[in-house]
């Protein structure tokens, strides 16, 4: 895991990944979502989704991150490996649901955002009280870190050449559900090049590849 994920100089086209990219149908097997435990945060979606914005990240090392944005936008389907263009190796399936997003008005509470965001624990607020995540990434060490850095390009049409482009300051955190299985949260800083700065709160569990029916 690297600190910085360079923006580049060319956005790469749009590649297709698992069979899915912008205009195609996630397909999910729901057992994965019938069998949660009443302790999970995380929700499944109850139908299909569409693919209406596809996502990517160069983390380096010849790997990408690639995000699909359905139609329902409580949902952000996640695949990790591959080098952006023609390996479809997949490394980590994850499917994020949204919590919350906030929208800080000012620079002080942006700069509270991040330094809560480099702490070892992170409260979540739910509206049955608070859960207490513990740090998944740099986790051999209890001082404040900085988050992982890196730029998104996102966008809405297969031929689009000219992708929103996307600054990310995250962290990621866990937690151990009933069912052994951890409930992940990735707190996401989010500044568009041309837009309005959010924080997401995602909570998220991986998937088995076969639980992708494409």
């Amino acid at each position: 895991m690297f600190r910085s994920w360079l923006k580049r100089d060319k956005a790469p086209a749009t590649p297709e990944v698992l069979g899915l990219t912008i205009g195609r149908v996630i397909r999910l097997d729901t057992m994965e979502f019938r069998l949660l435990p009443d302790d999970s945060l995380f929700v499944g979606p109850e139908t299909d989704l569409m693919v209406t914005a596809q996502g990517a990240c160069d983390l380096g090392e010849q790997s990408f991150l690639h995000r699909f944005y359905p139609d329902d936008d409580r949902f952000l389907l996640q695949v990790q490996g591959g080098d952006g263009h023609a390996d479809t190796r997949v490394d980590e399936l994850m499917l994020w649901y949204f919590h919350d997003v906030q929208y800080p008005t000012s620079d002080k509470a942006w700069k509270d955002h991040l330094s809560r965001l480099r702490q070892p624990q992170y409260p979540l607020h739910t509206d049955t009280g608070t859960v207490e995540f513990e740090r998944a990434w740099f986790n051999d060490s209890p001082a404040a870190q900085a988050p992982v850095t890196y730029w998104e390009d996102v966008r809405e049409a297969r031929d689009q050449s000219d992708p929103t482009r996307i600054f990310q300051s995250a962290m990621l955190f866990a937690r151990i559900a009933s069912d052994g299985r951890d409930d992940m949260l990735l707190v996401n800083m989010e500044e568009p090049e041309n837009g309005e700065r959010a924080v997401s709160f995602m909570i998220g569990r991986s998937l088995p590849q076969h639980s992708l029916l494409t």
